[in-house]
């Protein structure tokens, strides 16, 4: 077991004093009713299908409310992670594909072929593709994070757990909002919704947003000019339709249509050469290239950027991306006396187009073309015990269908072509166009039942199981062509094929998997509950999509399996003012599925089975209200997560190497005070939140050079708002103190540099938000 940094734990424990000691100096006497809560709301979640309290279902679950999206700015799934300690949400590029970790336990692959370990799902709705994923947060109602195999209840695709996200419904009271966002970098957000009842059976909910902003990176090109990227241009608009023709039957009908027109994100180039000495930085990059941004070595072609994370060179004007995704769904709950029975059909479907300057300079060394889509559809039934009695019961049924379709082109080492006006093609120096073309299919289905039985008054086992049907089949061919043939989204002259399905050992996988919960939890008191569970969960295996030059690329890999242990408690306290849970864990993980990129003159990525790694873990959340309208919170996670047995295919032995994306401690302080009128009716809500990240690797070979320190990101907020909250008129500041950070980076080393993404610098600005009806 490793050394447990003790540094973050009382850094956060000492933010959370220091603003209970500074709350009371901001408070005021006013002879006005106090509407501020002096007690913890209850939380309800609906972690085990059925809602809940959170302090009740023995699953860990942390629940972020629309209050604390809205109050943090918290505009895409991206920014989630800054909320809850143990999740690392994360992309390369701008709309698109995030590759999603909860305690450790996740894939670095942004390949959409490849459904990651953490289920995402949308109003009950499974999203099997992660290119509809990253989405944006608006008129939501709360976003639920289940930490640790979700198998029984969630099914495949949930060894880590799962994120589900809750829009907010409509209702038969007439209500709405509007919102404004104004901030640096000319950012632009506007959202709004409301409820529109037609009768006391028949209502409507129509809800829209657009975010937009520059860039944040400055690029300069070899013309002269220059241009802002990393820029947002996102719109959504959602329409829900609630009917209750009787009081035992409810359906909600949802469409949904979102458009990114963004750039594509801008990476930043870290050379490995350093030309003056002769000397390449790929084990001694501090000796040699003096250490990030440094701007001392370069790149294969000579190119070094300077030291500022936020700006650089390249050679592409226009790099879109552009993403769509339309989902329409139909959830019906029907009361039949002992059972209530769900049905949710869901359809989605998704298209993107991108161009990404890949090598991050002036000069042509990779550029990619991206185009591809997926159409799926979804049902799931439930039925749900509603007597009384010692047992309840949940029976289900799901079935998933899922067609993708890709091209995914590289144009390599353009700028060496010695005819630069004319087509080339050098395959001995890798001069050259890979164009690389998909379709998998996938179809699912599975049976899953789960009973809650009352031991005693206070004893209750949880018993759960679920088996999957799964099926896979892949069509997959690449081809190479010249360069400075057609542009990056044209159609390439083939002069080569360089492999197709038949290098791949099958072009059909059928997989049947049982996954299981067993969960014991004791009530020592009506305040207080000790639980403990196993359970098994598992994610899909499948086909390296990213093949396109290389054999060994086209690998078939295995199911991951997962078997987890976990006990907590979950508290109340003096009077419901103190809210204190806690859980230990142990994760037994066997035939991981491991992403990577490869040495190979052309970008080799790599998809194949570890064959153990162990985590281990604990965390706490605890939640308080020492002060009437004082509300102080602290969240940490803990993980010790080890490759035990790690072997690669070419023979590179990982084993004992710390898992991608699981620093060892992440942590959430959070503080917010509000006032209660103190200027006739109105007061402020004032609210601040910091979050830490201890050091982690984005690679399975632990490379220094691309891994990331340890770091905090502190936010802050003001309000001013009349009692009743009518109104709000607030002012922000998001990462404080500018902090530079990685979110990702991958080691292109064969082409001199290595590519860093860049989180997000200090960002600001004011909001107005105006509510009616019943949203006041």
């Amino acid at each position: 077991m490793k050394k447990i940094d003790r540094l973050p734990l009382v850094l956060g424990l000492a933010s959370t004093i220091a603003l209970s000691a500074a709350a009371p100096a901001v408070a005021q006497e006013t002879e006005q009713a106090d509407t501020r809560s002096r007690v913890l709301q209850t939380v309800e979640v609906t972690a085990e299908r059925r809602e809940a309290s959170q302090q009740d279902v023995p699953v860990t679950v942390t629940s972020v409310d629309a209050r604390m999206l809205t109050e943090g700015d918290y505009r895409t799934s991206e920014d989630l992670a800054q909320q809850v300690p143990g999740l690392q949400i994360k992309s390369s590029f701008s709309a698109s594909n995030p590759t999603i970790f909860i305690r450790g336990v996740g894939i670095n692959d942004f390949n959409p072929a490849n459904s990651g370990a953490i289920g995402v799902m949308i109003d009950d709705m499974f999203y099997n593709s992660t290119t509809g994923q990253l989405f944006q947060l608006f008129d939501l109602d709360r976003v639920e994070v289940l930490k640790g195999p979700q198998g029984t209840l969630y099914g495949r695709n949930t060894t880590g757990g799962v994120l589900s996200v809750h829009t907010e419904k409509p209702g038969f009271e007439q209500g709405g909002y509007i919102n404004a966002t104004a901030g640096r970098f000319n950012q632009l957000d506007l959202e709004g919704a409301v409820t529109l009842p037609v009768s006391d059976k028949l209502a409507f909910r129509i809800s829209g947003v657009s975010n937009t902003r520059d860039g944040t990176r400055d690029i300069s090109f070899p013309d002269g000019t220059s241009a802002k990227k990393n820029d947002v241009d996102f719109q959504a608009g959602r329409l829900q339709m609630l009917l209750e023709p009787t009081s035992d039957l409810s359906i909600l009908g949802k469409l949904e249509y979102g458009k990114s027109s963004a750039t594509s994100r801008s990476y930043e180039s870290q050379g490995l050469i350093n030309f003056a000495t002769g000397e390449y930085g790929l084990t001694d990059y501090n000796g040699v290239c003096g250490g990030r941004g440094a701007a001392v070595c370069a790149d294969a072609f000579g190119y070094t950027d300077d030291a500022d994370p936020y700006s650089g060179a390249e050679n592409l004007k226009d790099t879109p991306e552009e993403v769509e995704a339309f989902t329409a769904s139909l959830q019906v709950e029907w009361d039949l006396g002992n059972w209530a029975l769900t049905s949710v059909t869901g359809y989605l479907d998704t298209d993107r187009e991108a161009i990404l300057e890949v090598d991050a300079s002036p000069n042509r060394l990779v550029e990619e073309y991206i185009k591809d889509g997926s159409e799926q559809f979804s049902q799931e039934l439930r039925l749900a015990s509603e007597w009384d009695g010692p047992m309840s019961l949940i029976l289900g049924a799901f079935y998933l269908q899922d067609e993708l379709n890709g091209q995914d082109s590289f144009e390599i080492l353009a700028d060496a072509n010695p005819t630069p006006d004319a087509p080339y093609f050098d395959a001995v120096n890798f001069i050259l166009r890979t164009d690389r073309f998909y379709t998998q299919k996938t179809d699912t289905f599975a049976l899953f039942a789960q009973s809650d039985y009352e031991l005693t008054d206070r004893l209750t086992a949880t018993l759960g199981a679920r088996f999957t049907w799964e099926e896979r089949t892949l069509d997959h061919v690449a081809y190479a062509g010249p360069v400075n043939a057609v542009p990056l989204d044209g159609d390439m002259p083939v002069y080569a094929t360089l492999l197709d399905t038949s290098f791949f050992e099958t072009d059909k996988l059928s997989f049947e998997e049982p996954t299981f919960r067993a969960a014991l939890s004791y009530d020592v008191s009506d305040d207080v509950m000790l639980f403990g569970s196993v359970s098994r969960g598992f994610k899909s295996g499948g086909f390296n999509t990213g093949a396109t030059s290389d054999p060994i690329e086209a690998s078939v890999v295995a199911p991951e399996k997962l078997m987890a242990y976990e006990a907590g408690i979950k508290s109340e306290w003096f009077d419901r003012t103190l809210r204190a849970n806690a859980a230990a864990f142990y994760y037994d993980y066997s035939d991981l599925q491991v992403f990577g990129l490869a040495p190979g003159a052309v970008p080799t990525q790599t998809l194949f089975n570890a064959k153990e790694a162990e985590i281990k873990g604990f965390e706490f959340d605890v939640t308080s209200v020492p002060l009437t309208g004082l509300e102080l919170a602290l969240a940490a996670t803990y993980l010790d997560a080890e490759y035990t047995d790690f072997v690669t295919p070419i023979g590179q032995e990982f084993s004992g190497n710390t898992m991608v994306a699981a620093p060892e401690w992440s942590l959430v302080a959070r503080g917010r005070y509000e006032t209660g009128p103190i200027w006739g009716d109105l007061g402020l809500v004032a609210s601040a939140d910091a979050s830490y990240t201890g050091d982690q690797y984005f690679d399975t070979q632990n490379t220094d050079r691309i891994g990331q320190n340890a770091y905090w990101i502190a936010n802050a907020r003001l309000a001013l708002q009349p009692d009743d909250a009518r109104w709000e008129l607030a002012a922000f500041v998001k990462n404080m103190t500018d902090e530079e950070y990685l979110v990702d980076a991958f080691d292109v080393a064969d082409f001199g540099f290595d590519e860093l993404v860049y989180g997000d610098p200090r960002t600001y600005g004011v909001s107005l938000t105006y509510r009616f009806g019943a949203e006041r």
